[in-house]
């Protein structure tokens, strides 16, 4: 049987599944490091090898997973290097999509982004550190949906993902906090701000303020750009390179369970949903 079904379900699709190991990682419950045996994942999602293999093979290509013959796939584990090249290329795109917009942006989309922010607060508020991270990675995201620029929008969202990765590799914790399958330490999480997207925003809506003139614009479209760029700098001088490695979680366990984002019951801002 080629696609072996659970409980008498449908097996997920291969896009599905390559979604729930995104979700996975930007939740920060899949570590770095983490073994991905074909065999146990086609029993968690139900489907076979193949399919399984397909979907890592994937994974692979957007740099989230390593493939090694006769060893198998591992979650990535960034080095320094591929820190910094992940946050100097963020820098470089999120600047065109920020101005991008600009260009583009209605009310609407200035709304969204500040349901977006408020949302992520609740989730902190609230202690649910892994939807503080999806919804700190979906205000990103967003810029770049109304930005319409495709190219730069997959780019953007196979980078954050790795931010994740690196952020779970580098960003400092006490050694205590870094237990896999327990609570996504608080420190991850503040290291993508709230208060660094209300900066942003707050130059986004001014750079799109009714009645603002040529040079108004100009000048807003140059702080909003500066401000994503601090932020992001702010994210890379965090980090920390000299950390004890994480455990890894069990994969069986993880992907068995239902998604947490289909889980929780929060209302989410306007074209939300997992891609960073």
């Amino acid at each position: 049987m080629d696609d072996p079904t659970r409980d008498g379900g449908t097996p997920p699709s291969d896009d599905e599944i390559h979604q729930r190991f995104i979700e996975a990682i930007i939740d920060q419950r899949l570590l770095p490091g983490t073994k991905l045996v074909e065999d146990k994942l086609g029993q968690a999602f139900g489907v076979s090898r193949t399919r399984v293999r397909q979907v890592l093979i994937r994974l692979a290509q957007e740099q989230v997973v390593t493939l090694e013959p006769n060893k198998g796939a591992t979650v990535a584990q960034p080095s320094i290097e591929d820190a910094r090249e992940v946050f100097e290329a963020r820098a470089l795109v999120e600047a065109v999509l920020v101005g991008r917009f600009i260009e583009r942006a209605t009310p609407a989309d200035l709304r969204a982004l500040e349901a977006c922010i408020e949302a992520e607060e609740e989730a902190r508020r609230e202690g649910d550190q892994a939807a503080a991270l999806r919804l700190s990675g979906r205000f990103h995201l967003m810029i770049a949906e109304v930005a319409g620029h495709q190219t730069f929008a997959r780019m953007l969202a196979m980078l954050i993902s790795r931010t994740s990765l690196i952020l779970m590799s580098y960003a400092p914790l006490a050694r205590s906090e870094r237990q896999a399958f327990a609570a996504v330490p608080a420190r991850w999480v503040d290291a993508c701000r709230c208060n660094a997207h209300r900066g942003v925003l707050t130059a986004l809506r001014e750079a799109r303020r009714p009645g603002a003139g040529l040079s108004d614009v100009a000048t807003w479209l140059g702080e909003s750009q500066q401000r994503m760029r601090e932020h992001l700098a702010d994210m890379e001088a965090g980090l920390c390179f000299n950390l004890p490695e994480s455990p890894s979680a069990d994969v069986v366990d993880l992907f068995s369970a239902p998604s947490p984002a289909a889980r929780r019951p929060r209302k989410a801002p306007r074209g939300s949903g997992s891609k960073g």
